[in-house]
C-alpha cells in the first residue's frame, strides 16, 4: 500500500495492491477514506463511498477467487468533479450488468440471497461501470463531487 505525497501537498492518487482478504479491508479503505477527507469530502459522500467500496471488495475476497488468494489492485483518483475508484482483480469473470436485482419487496424472510449489494453500489455511486480485460476484471466506481469542496 503506498500513499503517493509530497510534503507540501496531497496528490489525488492513492494506489493499493494487496491479497484478496477480508484481513486487508480497512487498509484498502483506509487510506481511500484519508484521501477523502484531505479533500473535505462531506461525512455523506464519505459513508457513500466507504460503504460501496467496502461492498464492492467484500464480493471479490468472497467470490472472485474461489479456490486461492489472489491479489487486488485499488486506485483511487481525484478528477475535477469526480471521485474515481479502480478496483482490478485476476479472479472469476463477474458481469456487474447481468446480476439479478434484488427484490426490496419481498419479505425480508422470503428474499432470496444476492443481489443487494450490486444494489447499494449502484445506488451509492453516480457511475458504475464493469469490463474485463484479458483475465483482469476492471471495477470503475465515480462519485461526484463538488470541485469546490476539493480546493485545498
Amino acid at each position: 500500500m503506498r500513499l503517493l505525497q509530497d510534503p507540501e501537498h496531497i496528490p489525488p492518487v492513492v494506489s493499493i495492491h494487496l491479497p484478496a482478504s477480508i484481513e486487508n479491508l480497512p487498509d484498502f479503505i483506509g487510506p481511500v477514506l484519508a484521501l477523502a477527507s484531505a479533500y473535505h469530502l462531506d461525512e455523506e459522500k464519505k459513508n457513500d463511498l466507504e460503504l460501496a467500496l467496502e461492498e464492492a471488495l467484500v464480493n471479490i475476497f468472497r467470490y472472485a477467487y474461489p479456490e486461492k488468494t489472489g491479489m487486488v489492485d485499488l486506485t483511487c483518483r481525484i478528477e475535477g468533479g469526480r471521485l474515481i475508484l479502480l478496483i482490478e482483480d485476476e479472479g472469476l469473470p463477474f458481469a456487474i450488468d447481468t446480476t439479478a436485482a434484488a427484490d426490496l419487496t419481498a419479505d425480508i424472510c422470503e428474499r432470496r440471497i444476492g443481489g443487494l449489494g450490486i444494489h447499494l453500489i449502484k445506488n451509492l455511486m453516480d457511475d458504475v461501470r464493469y469490463r474485463r480485460e484479458g483475465n483482469r476484471n476492471l471495477l470503475e466506481l465515480t462519485l461526484s463531487i463538488d470541485p469546490q469542496a476539493v480546493q485545498r
